[in-house]
């Protein structure tokens, strides 16, 4: 026994005189989502951001008017129109964007890697291994359209869920209307207690319509002419450019 108390005796000395100069663990760092790709206007957080700078996990992006903000993380590619706000995630399959006002803009390789983007409580997820190039805006709180360009994307909203096809674009009425109390990543298990819902109204055609009556589709195809010109310039600059970050 006296033997073993001397030993512990000693390791404790040993401990005390080297074990304070022992270097302490960094600890882990977060490292970066992606990189701004190009910025006009662009924010993260209540910063102005340049050309080459970071984005992490959790990062708030937006864009003043007449602004834009493109992100590059991995082989995916975000812009954010004018006058745009989101918040942005890791995921184990790329990324999640949650859209918060305007427009969001984004591009998809054809692999596992993907970027899901939610607007409302509208999910818009695109194909996997087809290459996609799409437009999500909110409307307004409880209307959102869905653009694809190329490609196709899943759409839900509630139990109610559509494809669009490309060359398609849906007006989807939301079935709430969100309300923030704090932003985490919405594939998060508890993700709907951070926030508060208010019903929309019942879902209605564009002008001119009737009312859709309850239990009808969510989903209203909209037109070339109310969807706008050509999508996604700079992503499609960017993609095209041997310069390319």
């Amino acid at each position: 026994m006296k033997i073993v108390r001397l030993f512990l005796v000693i390791a404790l000395f040993v401990f005390a005189c080297f074990g304070s100069v022992l270097p302490a663990q960094s600890p882990p760092q977060n490292p970066a989502l992606g990189l701004v790709a190009k910025s006009v206007g662009g924010h993260i957080g209540n910063a102005a951001v340049t050309d080459g700078s970071s984005v992490y996990s959790g990062d708030s992006l937006s864009t003043a008017e007449n602004g834009s903000l493109l992100v590059r993380a991995g082989a995916l590619y975000l812009e954010l129109r004018a006058s745009s706000a989101a918040h942005i995630y890791r995921t184990p399959y790329g990324a999640i964007v949650e859209l918060d006002r305007g427009t969001v803009i984004f591009s998809t390789p054809g692999t596992q890697e993907n970027l899901v983007v939610v607007a409302s409580d509208v999910r818009v997820t695109p194909a996997l291994l087809i290459s996609n190039l799409g437009r999500v805006t909110i409307d307004d709180p409880c209307n959102v359209t869905v653009y694809m360009e190329r490609g196709q994307a899943n759409v839900q909203v509630g139990s109610e869920s559509r494809i669009v096809a490309e060359g398609k674009a849906y007006r989807v009425r939301a079935e709430n209307e969100v309300s923030y109390r704090q932003y985490v990543s919405p594939d998060v298990d508890d993700y709907h207690s951070y926030h508060e819902h208010r019903p929309c109204a019942p879902v209605e055609m564009l002008s001119g319509h009737g009312p859709v009556v309850a239990g009808q589709s969510r989903f209203l195809i909209v037109t070339g002419t109310l969807v706008g010109g050509a999508t996604g310039i700079a992503i499609w600059k960017a993609l095209e450019s041997p310069d390319r970050p």
